[in-house]
This record gives C-alpha cells, structure tokens and sequence, in this order.
C-alpha cells in the first residue's frame, strides 16, 4: 500500500511541476517570471555597458588618427619621374601584397596568383568585365576579368583623409585616411582575387557579401602582419588600416550585399592582423 501511495505521489508531483497554477503555484509562477525579466534586464544592461566600450575605444582610435585639414598638403600628382606618385604607391602595394600571397599561397602547395590591376587616371573612366565602368569612385576587383580596379583619385582623397564617401565614415564610424589606409583597400580587394582562385565565390553564396568581406579584411590583416613582421611598419599605420576598415563598414544590414557593420570590419583587420595565420580567417567563409 505504501508504495501505491509513493507513486501517486510522485505522479501528483509530476503534474504539479509541469501545471503549476492548478497546484497552487501561480503564486511561484509570477516569481520566477519576475526573476526571468530581471535577468533580462541585466543581460541587456551587460550588453549595453559593453557596446559602450567599444563606443569609446573607437572614439580613443579616432582621436589619434590625423584628419585632414585646409593646410594638408595633397599628395603630389607628378614626382621625379613622368609617373604619378599615387599610381607609383598604389603599384608598390600590390606588388608587396602579390609577394606575401606567392609566397604563402606557394607554401601551401597552390599555384602562384594571377591578378590584373588597373589605377585608374583623374578624369578617367574605364571599361570592366563586370559591367560597370570604373571612374573616379573605383575600388573593386572584377572576377569577370579577373582585375582589379582603383582610382587614383580616390586613392590620393583617402591618403588625405577627405574621401567621407565611406559608408561607415558618413554614419560618424571611422576616417579613411592615409598612405596605410589605401593599402588597406588595395590589399582587401587583392583578397577578393584570392577567395576567386580558391573557388571561394563559388560556394556558400547563399550567405550574401558578408562573409566574403569580412574574409577579405581578414586576409588583408594577414598582409600588414607581413609588413609589420619585416619591420617595415610606420608609426600611425595599422591607425590607419583600423580606421579606415571601420569607415568602411555600413548598416544596411538587410541587404544582401551589407559588407559588415564597421566594428565587424575593424575586428576582421585585426583578426588577420593579430594572428598571421591564414587558417585564422577561413572561419569567416564555409568552404
């Protein structure tokens, strides 16, 4: 009988745990309700405090990158041979950028990459694989064919720190600004060639642009790791990089090109630039 009893028990228990009100429990109902929404609140204040960080590093981040002003001198446009400094820097980028993916991609037992580039000349515009011509706004690779496209004049706008076309930088994130800032562009759209050649842009196309630019500033990371590792970084460089990967970044979250909000953009750099290691930044695309 004592059994019999224990398991009524146990049933009635059972059914008191999963029907509480008709156990007299609305009571404890409503505490751990109660509870639940404090515990919200707090995760949501957490979260909040934290944005608030970020808010402020950014701010720190921003404060110690130059701005241009009325006195900036503007890059120069002819130097002591009949090629334009610009396109002589942006040539020099990419020839780095090029060396540190032979090299690695090499490493790896992958062929050596192969990329067309073309520095678009003020006042110029140019014919492309895709479609769209490349102007006085270009800085895209064309797998189509198999080129990437930069204008000079933007380049020599973003060297000085006025180029505020930037998605990120018209929204208050970031200043695309400096010699290192356009090696930043260079050395992420450089990255689209390589996602390319190792049919990254073939799968996972489901997931929108996102994962593709966030890899690409990723990978560029990786080559300012190089950079740094040869010694040959400037004072205020990865400033750069950094602020302008976050000018970069845009809000526009439900469109299926959204590249990534700009403090995505920002940990992808340093992500890449961090670690030195490829591997690092396959996270971002599914292979």
């Amino acid at each position: 009988m004592r059994s019999a009893r224990a398991a009524v028990a146990a049933l009635l228990a059972a059914l008191c745990l999963t029907a509480l009100p008709a156990c007299g429990g609305e009571e404890r109902l409503a505490e751990l309700e109660q509870r639940a929404e404090r515990a919200r609140e707090r995760v949501k204040e957490r979260i909040e405090r934290a944005r608030e960080r970020v808010r402020e590093a950014l701010d720190d981040l921003e404060q110690s990158v130059p701005r241009a002003t009325p006195s900036t001198p503007a890059p120069e446009t002819r130097g002591r041979t009949e090629a334009n400094e610009v396109e002589a820097f942006l040539t020099d980028v990419i020839t780095s950028v090029d060396r540190y993916w032979t090299r690695t991609l090499g490493d790896a037992g992958r062929p050596e990459p192969r990329v067309a580039y073309v520095w678009v000349p003020p006042g110029r515009v140019v014919g492309t694989g895709c479609g769209s011509p490349a102007g006085p706004d270009a800085a895209f690779y064309c797998p189509t064919d198999d080129t990437i496209y930069f204008s000079q004049q933007l380049a020599a706008r973003l060297w000085q720190g006025i180029a505020d076309d930037f998605p990120g930088e018209r929204a208050g994130y970031g200043n695309a600004v400096g010699d290192f800032g356009v090696a930043y562009v260079v050395a992420h759209e450089y990255a689209h060639n390589v996602q390319e050649e190792l049919g990254l842009f073939r799968v996972g196309q489901e997931f929108g642009a996102k994962p593709f630019e966030l890899q690409a500033d990723c990978m560029a990371g990786l080559w300012g790791n190089s950079v740094y590792r040869e010694g040959k970084l400037q004072p205020g460089d990865v400033e750069e990089a950094m602020s302008t990967a976050t000018a970069a970044g845009d809000f526009d979250v439900g469109n299926v090109q959204h590249h990534g909000t700009p403090e995505e953009r920002r940990a992808a750099w340093l992500d890449g630039y961090r670690s030195g290691d490829p591997a690092n930044c396959g996270r971002y695309v599914p292979a």
